[in-house]
């Protein structure tokens, strides 16, 4: 949307080597403490969770002693990422500090966002004042951050580009024309044409291997292994593909279509439309707007992040219209 309005964006995502390993259990509790709030049994059942833990190496026969575990939060439990977002509230504390900077973590993924017009350069000398106190920060909190998994995307038109870059600075280092943000390839013009073409291959790489072994599955069987490898890609995240070119559309749609023809076993110059009506499946255009009007009705309702909500507006027409009472919401 700001890109819309003629200004640029600096996207900076940071990561953090061995995170989840580092994280201190008494400073753990300090911050569940004084930070959250928490107090009394609740605080005493966190401490036991954490504490009272050991490792140890076990190398083919061989296991050494048992050492006790005073840092990092037990991985893939529903805890550890909450556990360690707490951990990183002083960080959060101080990417909220800069107003003009946007923040999202994500468990062990930070980022940080500005946009900009092309002649106000000087704002990314506070991009780079706020990175400066997340170093410090981590140091303090024995995090460090990963600077070879550290990228950064600048959104801005090809004339403005270098003047951006070289106004970056340090995190200069680090631009990429397209990053991987949480499974989707981001590019600076945010075509998404990466991402169709990664998509598109790892669904038909998928669809060759389900298809080899549709002789020795049950139709439930084959729909179960169809939804689980190639229709969850084709839906994640699928509420970015709202402005795709017809092109990536239909791109999507041929994946679609040929594991429809997979599933019941038709032949690929069947017409595809009464398979998809026979199969209940939406279309890939029909899917993404099912996403965005959920999105919206979650985000209405106070079931979604503030940061969605914040984005719409009631729509209110120019000119007294019968649709002026229909509840319509516009984005701002």
């Amino acid at each position: 949307m700001d890109n819309d309005a003629g200004k640029c964006s600096v996207l900076l995502m940071l990561d953090l080597t061995s995170a989840f390993d580092t994280a201190d259990h008494h400073i753990l509790i300090e911050r569940l403490k004084k930070w959250v709030g928490v107090s009394g049994t609740a605080l005493e059942w966190f401490s036991s969770y954490l504490h009272h833990r050991s490792f140890s190496v076990a190398v083919s026969d061989f296991r050494s002693s048992s050492t006790s575990l005073t840092y990092g939060v037990p991985q893939g439990s529903v805890l550890g990422p909450l556990l360690f977002l707490i951990y990183l509230l002083p960080l959060q504390h101080i990417m909220g500090s800069f107003e003009d900077i946007s923040y999202h973590c994500y468990a062990d993924d930070i980022q940080l966002y500005i946009s900009f017009m092309p002649e106000d350069l000087s704002k990314l000398q506070r991009l780079n004042d706020c990175l400066d106190l997340i170093k410090r920060r981590t140091a303090a909190n024995f995090l460090q951050l990963n600077e070879g998994k550290t990228k950064v995307l600048v959104c801005a038109p090809d004339r403005f580009l270098s003047q951006i870059v070289k106004a970056l600075g340090p995190p200069s280092l680090y631009v990429k024309s397209s990053v991987r943000n949480l499974g989707v390839t981001f590019d600076s013009s945010f075509t998404l044409d990466g991402h169709v073409k990664s998509l598109v291959r790892s669904c038909f790489y998928h669809s060759r291997n389900v298809a080899r072994l549709s002789p020795n599955l049950s139709r439930s069987e084959l729909e179960i292994a169809i939804h689980a490898f190639i229709s969850s890609r084709l839906d994640y995240c699928n509420s970015l593909f709202m402005c795709l070119s017809k092109g990536s559309l239909d791109r999507l749609q041929v994946v679609q279509n040929a594991a429809a023809r997979l599933l019941t076993k038709s032949s690929k110059y069947s017409h595809v439309t009464p398979l998809l009506s026979q199969l209940h499946w939406l279309p890939v255009k029909f899917r993404v707007d099912f996403k965005i009007l959920v999105l919206t009705y979650r985000a209405v309702h106070g079931l979604a992040p503030a940061y969605i909500f914040d984005l719409l507006q009631p729509y209110v027409p120019s000119r007294s219209l019968r649709s002026s009472d229909l509840g319509l919401l516009a984005i701002k």
